[in-house]
């Protein structure tokens, strides 16, 4: 009996920390530190845990929720080889340690069963061995078994409608319970203002956030480019005015339209530009009132808010990225130009035409010039037809001559001298390391490329470092520093002769023999005036070829911004936080000719004149090269302070507050200068001998050269410059924010922005700017909870009012200061008159939008309406002329732009594995329609009304109008365009007369496109993927071909155009035809005799509508076990091709992307090009 005593007390004292420890565990942990669920933990099981100070990272977080599950099967949920801990159960304590590098491998059967949130079985759930082919799916009871052959395993559980969960798999674990939760991803994405980070779920405003997955997908070299199709109402457009970004329309008359830049809390002066596009970690774009209004008087044009990388990983982590680009050659066969061959014809074309007219007049001045020793004045066929008709030349040597010119094509020669296929190449190297109490990233990114021209360079450094410390649990101070240098070489090459259209194109740079040869550019070669040693003249002819590498634009910027932020918490969720940034930006450019060059020579011979009382020569342009130097520096600072108070009470009362001020300044300054008689060997020049004065009393008169060379070119006073700009700003902000039971927020906001802009009037020296926001979770609401494809659903309205502001202009009297050129005294010109009330403009604007997942990640997107109403925008208004001002700028312009937003996100089918097959579809698509609805100034003249910088109420702020085109009248020798007036009577007067009124112009149509979409497929099958990008622009219109309709060309042929740069092939319908009632003359037939503006003509205004292929990529990621082998945790390549195929709806062939909207002249199409791109981190 005692015996069996003995052995009952110990068989007790055995059971019962068995006992203990199979007492099965709840548990829910959201976001939670692990030593809170630790804690947690230990109150349940009642078990300690015992490890180092410093084990475990008091910033990383956990997401877990199990049912009456194992202590053990907590503990593996929770310590695993993601945070590299492991954990040994030792009596009642459980004992943490950093888990070895090389997991045991083992193999056993794995048994488990899945459940979601109610308990509830899932059926067809997808587990698979991670790294592995080995995969299972779950029964109708949720039960799944599988073989685990693996080192370190891990499970990967995925199931339409639920979040993907991972599980590490320990030796001894037989069993696994787990429970997926709802995926709500939608909603748990974080958005970044700038002043706050929002749960999207609590947000009541418009936001769009791109990642840095987003971005990776394509290389695009800039970061503007890559946001194109993945924002919709983010407009990236030339529409003649300039290529530049808009968000939801145009904002202003005249005032700044482009967005705030915000990088990490605080707005930048370099723009994006000035940002790593590698280590951006997400893009945030604030639509709205709600979202943007914080930013006050900088938000009306929407802001881009980048958020950086910092250090995450445990560990030091490095990346590496490189990507080579390799364009094809510029494409000058679209610009339409006549060929070599039709320039002759068109040459023969137009003497004909001369011998044929009864008028001997223009024949006898191309005789004269011949006679004179002027047959530089002559293009070179009219002289060989004239020299073959006065009997010089026979027939046959004509024909020869003719062919002979042919067959060049100084087109081609000039690309081949001057152009060169592009090659771009970027590197990017970040080293990472997150510490317990310290973190740091260290990147740098260096791009280079040959500008696709010879001696042509770009090189671009950037340096990215960022330290954060935590100082105990209540003070984390981040630091870093962004620095940006960059360095361009441009050959320079003369104005006017260094142009591929500068020589007609049956002209070549090499004589018969091929040796390089002197091309008659400005000065007559003959001229006995160079052969006179006397005047010390230099060789007067060009040749492209002489002229590489002699003149050289070398640009300089430096953008360098340090930054400070630190936050120190009060109590619990009360902080306070202070940032601090300062950035420097520095340009250069020394724009240096060599005394060689063509644009030095003919300078210093127009210069060159006969003192007329000594009768010496006289060199006013000292002998040597010139060097033109501008320089502009900024310094730019930017402090803020704000505090932060959040928290929950009762469990469903969300509150976060938020206040403080920001101070900022802006200082520029400019400098201009020239040097004359500059040797860069030995950096010396002769400015010392320049009379500046004598210059400018020179311009128009003759030198040695003779009247038909007056002086014209040489620098002066615009040439010397300085300028001075400070401003200053102070703002008052506060953001407060509601959320009751995950359910329904509200939020508010409002700002008070002051600057030394405005001022006369102390009342409109602020503005308030505010906002107000709601929102609705219907996906919290228990009457959906039954609909099981809904996912998330959220309804929002806001309102609000924003401000922009343009720094050109002053509520004071200003003037600009200048040195009389005669006695050197300083005078004043009155720039603009004082204007007391002058203030912010303002833009009120209305946003109502839906946010929705559906069938999990099947269906996701948003849907966005918006009204925007601008006033008090800054515009002209009519004075009274005994003022002495006839206009000036005030607040008293509207307009409105209101449109439609819809993206739209598609997971049609999800890769069950990395080597599955997988189909995702991008869409995005808005509407955008944009009208002056007030403005006073009105044209006075048609004229005046078809300027594109012409306002008309009820129309598009860039908006394009016309005369109504009624044909060509041809009267004797005289050919007019004809216009219809608004009765319809036909006119062959100038549009520049009295005749042609405001109100006989017609509008063509908008110059912004109305609607902009884009489609983005991605194929994955076997680590491969291959997606694409199109976008497409619709609604707008452009000119066209208008320089088809121009009348250039004289008696002595094409040779000195007024009008165009060169001769498009569409001349020779003119004389092709006859027709000169559809078609202008030209040559000796145009010219004068020709009146009327082709510029304006609706005829030539077609639809700018396109569709574009941007972009086709195919990736490859390899396998875990290549990177292993490889010593990579990541290994990636991928090849692109760019500019893969246009549609354009015109039938003239023309890009609307590589055409002026404006004048309707064509501009090269960006060529296609491929990358090749390669990405490893370890």
């Amino acid at each position: 009996m005692k015996h069996l005593k003995i052995i009952f007390i110990l068989f007790a004292c055995f059971l019962i920390p068995m006992g203990i420890y199979a007492k099965n565990l709840t548990v829910h942990f959201k976001s939670t530190p692990i030593e809170v669920a630790m804690k947690e933990i230990k109150k349940q099981s009642g078990y300690e845990f015992v490890y180092k100070k410093g084990l475990i990272d008091p910033s990383e977080k956990i997401t877990l929720t199990l049912t009456d599950a194992t202590l053990q099967q907590v503990l593996n949920r929770i310590f695993n080889d993601d945070n590299g801990l492991q954990y040994e159960i030792v009596d009642k304590t459980i004992l943490l340690s950093k888990a070895p590098e090389n997991a045991p491998y083992f193999k056993r059967n794995v048994n488990g069963v899945v459940t979601d949130t109610g308990g509830e079985p899932l059926v067809g759930v997808s587990v698979f061995v991670e790294g592995t082919k080995t995969g299972a799916s779950t029964d109708l009871d949720g039960n799944f078994s599988l073989i685990v052959e693996k080192g370190n395993p891990r499970l990967r559980f995925s199931y339409i409608g639920k979040k993907t969960q991972y599980v590490n798999v320990k030796p001894d674990e037989k069993f696994l319970a787990v429970i997926l939760e709802d995926e709500s991803q939608m909603m748990e994405e974080v958005v970044v203002t700038g002043y706050q980070q929002l749960k999207r779920e609590s947000a009541t405003g418009s936001f769009q956030t791109i990642t840095a997955e987003d971005m990776a997908k394509r290389y695009t070299g800039d970061i503007a480019s890559n946001l194109e199709g993945q924002v919709p109402g983010l407009v990236s457009y030339d529409n003649g005015n300039g290529k530049g970004i808009t968000i939801r329309g145009t904002g202003s008359f005249q005032a700044n339209t482009s967005p705030l830049v915000v990088v990490d809390g605080l707005p930048i002066e370099g723009g994006m530009e000035s940002v790593n596009p590698y280590e951006i970690e997400n893009i945030t774009i604030l639509k709205d009132a709600a979202a943007a209004a914080i930013y006050g008087a900088r938000a009306s044009n929407g802001v881009i808010v980048i958020t950086t990388k910092r250090a995450k990983a445990d560990r030091l982590t490095i990346e590496f990225n490189a990507d080579v680009t390799v364009s094809e050659k510029n494409d000058y066969g679209y610009m339409g130009w006549a060929s070599a061959s039709e320039m002759i014809e068109l040459e023969k074309y137009n003497f004909d035409y001369i011998n044929s007219l009864e008028d001997r007049t223009p024949y006898n001045s191309l005789l004269n010039q011949y006679n004179t020793g002027r047959q530089h004045n002559i293009s070179p066929a009219t002289l060989q037809l004239l020299r073959h008709q006065l009997g010089e030349i026979d027939k046959t040597t004509l024909d020869g001559n003719l062919s002979r010119l042919s067959s060049n094509n100084y087109r081609k020669e000039w690309q081949k001298a001057v152009e060169r296929e592009k090659v771009q190449q970027q590197y990017n190297l970040a080293i990472r390391y997150n510490g317990k109490q310290m973190s740091n990233s260290l990147v740098v990114n260096y791009e280079t490329d040959n500008a696709g021209l010879v001696n042509g360079r770009n090189d671009a450094f950037m340096l990215n470092y960022r330290g954060e410390i935590k100082i105990g649990n209540i003070l984390d101070v981040t630091a870093g520093l962004n620095l940006v240098s960059e360095r361009a070489r441009t050959p320079l090459y003369d104005s006017e002769w260094g142009l591929i259209t500068s020589f007609n194109p049956y002209l070549s740079m090499r004589d018969a023999s091929g040796k390089i040869s002197p091309m008659q550019a400005t000065f007559n070669l003959e001229d006995n005036v160079y052969a006179n040693t006397a005047y010390g003249l230099k060789r007067p002819g060009y040749n492209q070829l002489e002229e590489i590498g002699l003149s050289t634009d070398r640009t300089r910027r430096t953008n360098i911004r340090p930054w400070i932020n630190a936050k120190v918490d009060i109590l619990k969720g009360w902080s306070a936080s202070a940032q601090f940034q300062y950035e420097d930006i520095y340009y250069k450019s020394d724009a240096m000719r060599d005394a060689d060059s063509y644009t030095m020579r003919a300078m210093y011979n127009t210069y060159t004149v006969t003192d007329e009382d000594s009768f010496s020569v006289v060199h006013h342009i000292p002998d040597g090269g010139m060097l033109n130097t501008t320089t502009s520096e900024g310094a730019f600072y930017t402090f803020r302070a704000q505090t932060d108070y959040s928290n929950v009470f009762a469990e469903k009362h969300d509150v976060q507050v938020t206040a403080g001020f920001e101070f900022r300044e802006q200082h520029e300054k400019t400098y201009g200068n020239v040097l004359m008689g500059y040797d860069d060997q030995t950096q010396t020049n002769s400015n010392y001998l320049m009379n500046w004065g004598i210059l400018k009393d020179m311009e128009g008169s003759a030198g040695v050269l003779g009247p038909d060379y007056p002086m014209y070119g040489a620098p002066g006073s615009d040439n010397f410059s300085t300028g001075d700009i400070l401003h200053r700003f102070y703002s008052l902000y506060a953001i407060a924010n509601y959320i009751y039971d995950f359910r329904y927020a509200l939020s508010a906001s409002v700002r008070l922005d002051k600057t030394d802009l405005f001022g006369a009037d102390p009342k409109f020296r602020g503005r308030p700017l505010w906002s107000i926001g709601a929102s609705w979770n219907l996906h919290n609401e228990k009457f959906l909870h039954d609909a099981a494809w809904i996912t998330a659903l959220k309804l929002r309205l806001s309102y609000g009012l924003t401000g922009n502001i343009a720094q050109n202009i002053s509520s004071l009297l200003t003037a600009r200061i200048d040195i009389n050129d005669i006695y050197g005294q300083k005078y004043a010109t009155l720039n603009t008159p004082p204007n007391d009330q002058l203030r912010w403009e303002k833009t009120s604007t209305w946003n109502a939008g839906v946010d929705f997942s559906f069938w999990g990640s099947k269906l996701s997107g948003s849907f966005d309406f918006y009204h925007k109403r601008g006033s008090d925008l800054l515009t002209l208004t009519d004075l009274d002329p005994t003022t002495g001002w006839a206009q000036l700028t005030i607040n008293n312009g509207k307009m409105v732009n209101t449109g439609v937003e819809l993206q739209l996100n598609s997971s049609l089918i999800e890769p069950v594995t990395p080597d599955g097959f997988g189909l995702d579809l991008g869409f995005n698509i808005a509407y955008n329609h944009n009208k002056v609805t007030k403005v006073d100034h009105l044209p006075a003249t048609g004229s005046e009304a078809l300027q594109s910088n012409t306002l008309h109420k009820g129309y598009p702020v860039n908006s394009l109008f016309s005369y109504d085109f009624a044909g060509m009248v041809k009267d004797g020798d005289m050919q007019y365009f004809s216009w219809k007036d608004k009765n319809g009577e036909v006119h062959t007067s100038s549009i520049e007369s009295d005749e042609f009124t405001p109100e006989d112009i017609v509008y063509s149509g908008s110059l912004d496109p109305k609607v902009m979409g884009s489609f983005t497929p991605q194929i994955s099958w076997k680590r491969f993927s291959l997606s694409a990008m199109m976008a497409w622009y619709t609604g707008h219109v452009m000119r066209a071909d208008t320089e088809a309709w121009t009348s250039d060309g004289s008696m002595y042929g094409y040779n000195s155009l007024a009008q165009i740069d060169a001769v498009p092939s569409a001349y020779l319908n003119y004389w092709r035809t006859g027709d000169a009632s559809r078609y202008p003359a030209n040559g000796y037939a145009g010219g004068s005799h020709v009146v009327g503006n082709p510029n304006y003509m609706n005829t030539n205004v077609v639809s700018a509508d396109f569709f574009k292929m941007r972009n086709i990529v195919l990736s490859y990621q390899f396998a875990p076990s290549v990177c292993k082998a490889l010593r990579l945790e990541d290994l990636r390549l991928r090849f692109q091709m760019n500019n893969v195929w246009t549609s354009a709806r015109n039938d003239l062939g023309i890009d609307p992307e590589a055409n002026n909207p404006l004048t309707g002249i064509r501009s090269l199409r960006v060529p296609r090009s491929y990358t090749f791109s390669l990405f490893f981190r370890f």
